[in-house]
């Protein structure tokens, strides 16, 4: 491409302030303002989830958990990965927001409608009860209220405190709801009118927050094809990879729902669902992450490593820290959470909570894939460890039920894992993730090893002590991160590059 020439030097040139990539006050803030938010919804969302499970029961609870479970097939091509194709073309091209987000809004109302329909000839063609397919048609409404939801648009602002509270508001309304008129023998049918309600609140609160917050002016989402179908070539690639992902997340639910008719659904259901609403703080950091990946796009490459190394820093301690927790402490969680009953999903969580440390390792990579532009080959990934997936559940879940379905979800995520890093490896740079991880899993190991030698003497303390070790491990290899991140955060005003 020609540099632009100008015709004549701009008179008395002000100096410009250019944006930096990474802005660590701001991207500490965010990611607070995220946290809170989150954090905030998920306790309403276990809050709500648990008084359900306790108050339907684990056969009544898992037929809750198959209509959600189905609905992500079809709540996602609302999406079709327009929501990270817009925040990242707007935190690159901020002057064209306005445009991005009537012809972005337009399409996702096409795509709901499409998906609608789509939904309707599934219930028609299912063979399962009648209050099963109204609660499905119930949750097919509430895609209406999809387009609206402007979370994205906020995220391309870098406003993650109306992102936060976005979904502080969907989860309050959720749960309000549902104490208020989910009393006795409810029928589950009314979890679809609460979902309906739940989503026209936060629609509402979106649209508020963009016209009387943001300033802009009063649009109209855009319906001509002919400039709604560029977005869609583009975000194409990125909502076939979120759908190959809800393959591999969701698929054995539904199967298992369709194998098994009894409790084993609401057991492993209810661990799912637990390890899920832990996964949103993985989803949150990389939603607060992605704008400052993006912008390393145009930076020197060093710039990217950087970020990631300290990153990943991060991601491995934390995240086999609650690997150990969660395994730990799986049966007293459960218990509380969901009631008695469902203490028998311990053995599907157990399972399960490995997903975390290796979901928020190989979100480095795969949303570095996103940045850079490799939709296609994310996809490749993706699609690929969805497909195992599948095949897994086919030859677990019939055998092994609920556990089944745990284990071909971790190696299907193991599988994407090795395939993203090697990917972007091969494309963009070497990402190194073997260094930062030897650290954490050797302090684990000797965390073990702690707990086993002392454990037969007094469990708890030998947790104690397993823990201390590990913690004070965590802040002599890597407490400079967590200190970084409490300055950033605290600090008057981000350094800016002239």
């Amino acid at each position: 491409m020609q540099p632009a020439v100008s015709r004549a030097p701009a008179p008395d040139p002000k100096p410009v302030l250019v944006r930096r990539a990474v802005e660590p006050h701001r991207l500490a803030i965010n990611f607070l303002f995220l946290s809170g938010g989150e954090c905030t919804a998920k306790l309403l969302t276990f809050a709500s989830f648990s008084y359900l499970a306790r108050t339907l029961g684990p056969w009544q609870y898992g037929l809750l958990e198959f209509t959600l479970a189905v609905m992500v097939f079809f709540t996602l091509p609302v999406d079709w990965g327009l929501g990270i194709y817009g925040a990242r073309e707007i935190a690159r091209q901020p002057k064209s927001a306005p445009r991005f987000l009537r012809e972005i809004t337009g399409l996702r109302l096409l795509l709901s409608l499409c998906s609608m329909l789509a939904l309707g000839i599934f219930i028609l063609v299912i063979h399962k009860s009648t209050e099963l397919k109204l609660l499905l048609a119930l949750y097919g409404l509430s895609l209406l209220g999809g387009p609206f939801l402007l979370q994205w648009f906020f995220q391309a602002h870098d406003q993650m405190q109306w992102v936060g509270l976005a979904s502080v508001i969907r989860q309050a309304s959720f749960a309000g709801l549902v104490f208020l008129f989910c009393r006795g023998k409810a029928s589950i049918v009314t979890i679809g009118m609460i979902e309906c309600g739940s989503v026209l609140c936060v629609g509402v609160f979106c649209l508020y927050v963009a016209r009387y917050r943001m300033r802009l002016a009063t649009f109209w989402p855009e319906l001509r094809m002919g400039r709604l179908f560029p977005h869609f070539r583009e975000a194409f690639p990125i909502g076939l990879t979120e759908l190959a992902w809800a393959f591999m997340w969701y698929f054995c639910t539904v199967l298992l729902g369709f194998v098994f008719a009894d409790v084993s659904l609401g057991w492993f259901g209810a661990s799912h669902r637990a390890l899920m609403a832990l996964h949103t703080f993985v989803w949150l950091y990389f939603f607060n992450l992605l704008p400052s990946i993006s912008r390393c796009v145009e930076r020197p490459l060093p710039e990217l490593l950087h970020l990631m190394k300290r990153s990943i820093r991060f991601a491995a301690w934390t995240g086999l820290l609650a690997v150990g927790m969660l395994s730990a402490f799986a049966p007293l969680l459960l218990t509380v959470i969901y009631g008695p009953a469902f203490r028998a999903a311990t053995s599907s969580f157990t399972v399960l909570a490995w997903m975390l440390p290796v979901a928020m390792l190989s979100g480095h990579h795969r949303y570095i894939l996103v940045a850079y532009n490799r939709q296609g080959t994310l996809f490749a990934c993706t699609a690929a460890s969805a497909a195992a997936a599948v095949a897994l559940g086919f030859l677990l879940v019939p055998v092994y039920g609920g556990v089944g379905a745990a284990w071909a979800l971790l190696i299907a995520n193991v599988a994407n894992f090795i395939l993203v890093y090697f990917a972007v490896r091969r494309l963009i740079a070497e990402v190194p993730v073997h260094r930062e991880l030897a650290g954490p899993l050797l302090a684990c190991l000797v965390s073990l090893v702690i707990y086993r030698a002392l454990s037969g003497w007094n469990p708890w303390f030998a947790m104690s002590a397993s823990l201390a070790w590990y913690v004070g491990c965590l802040v002599r290899m890597a407490g400079s991160e967590f200190v970084t991140l409490l300055q950033a955060t605290f600090r008057k005003a981000a350094v800016r590059n002239v």
